[in-house]
């Protein structure tokens, strides 16, 4: 069972607005924003603290600042959030991850604060812009002196693509020389794709992907691929295996709250379903019920959560085996 007493870890997205147009980001489509699937909205400082209480902030170890679709530097009242959550809890782990191309006066406020920032650098100068389009890599590296010069504690976090990868050992040799206390070097999983930029022209590829179509026909295939989930989900489900569940939420006590305040077990589960298309929405919007932690706090928000837990003893997709859990958590 999932208990609110045991929750020791928050993952929190503070905005869902960004400054960048990464091509394989969900809130883009190849370099181009799409809008009309989810909510523009940044937690305010008097959410925050209607949200984490005091008691539930002292019970916390950590909150990890990473979001499914925003930023942290494009969040209004980001700093002053932070410095709230470190006041009632000063031994709290606060760990921002952002591509910090942004608000050049917060970052020596940040590092006398106490928190910890990831900044994601993915490559130098002449491959770090391929995917993290409209960032600056200078501005980067500078907000990232001032933090490490007022003492904060940073990570330089580089994504593998063919483009970087004969960069990783001068991109790691350059953290050390700046100071940043950890380099990591991940993969995950979007490293091939077209992008297109504002007007919708092809600029450049990434990766290997299969010959690129103009952005209109993909477009149209995506949606398209959207209707066919949407109307026959059991029959898209059906695809996918049937898994045992081992929740890393529940193992890690740990959940997941977005910008608007909606309370999930994890980020896979908490794409906005109401607003944001993911390939199990329609599941996870029967079963969630009342789960915003602004309207009756975060505790009567995660109610629904044993609710998913009874989903993973089903036999099928059509029981209600659900498909995000099984596709993320799942083993054979």
């Amino acid at each position: 069972m999932y208990n609110y007493e045991s929750i020791r870890h928050v993952h929190l997205e503070i905005s869902t607005r960004c400054n960048a147009t990464c091509p394989l980001c969900p809130r883009n489509m190849f370099g181009v924003e799409i809008i009309d699937d989810y909510p523009i909205h940044d937690m305010r400082l008097e959410e925050a603290k209607r949200i984490f209480n005091s008691d539930f902030l002292k019970q916390l170890t950590r909150i990890d600042i990473n979001g499914n679709l925003g930023d942290f530097v494009t969040a209004k009242d980001g700093v002053e959030i932070v410095r709230y959550f470190k006041s009632i809890n000063p031994l709290l782990r606060v760990q921002i991850s952002t591509n910090g191309s942004a608000k050049p006066n917060i970052w020596e406020e940040l590092a006398k604060i106490g928190a910890r920032v990831t900044f994601d650098l993915d490559g130098l100068k002449d491959t770090h812009y391929l995917y993290r389009q409209n960032t600056d890599w200078e501005m980067i590296i500078s907000n990232a002196k001032k933090f490490i010069s007022a003492g904060g504690i940073a990570t330089w976090k580089m994504i593998l693509f063919d483009h970087n990868k004969h960069q990783v050992e001068e991109c790691e040799r350059l953290s050390k020389d700046l100071g940043f206390s950890e380099f990591k070097l991940i993969t995950h999983g979007r490293d091939s794709g077209p992008v297109y930029n504002k007007e919708r022209k092809l600029t450049h590829i990434i990766g290997t992907p299969r010959e690129p179509l103009t952005f209109n026909k993909l477009y149209v295939g995506k949606m398209s691929f959207r209707k066919d989930v949407t109307d026959n989900p059991i029959e898209f489900y059906n695809t996918k295996p049937i898994t045992k569940i081992s929740c890393q939420s529940k193992f890690s006590n740990s959940i997941y709250i977005t910008a608007t305040g909606e309370v999930y077990p994890c980020c896979w589960t908490g794409f906005y379903p109401d607003q944001m298309f993911h390939e199990g929405n329609e599941q996870i919007k029967k079963i969630k019920g009342r789960n915003n932690a602004l309207d009756s706090g975060i505790k009567d928000a995660m109610s629904w959560f044993n609710n998913l837990q009874d989903a993973w003893s089903k036999k099928s997709y059509e029981d209600g085996s659900l498909y995000i859990c099984n596709n993320t958590c799942g083993s054979s």
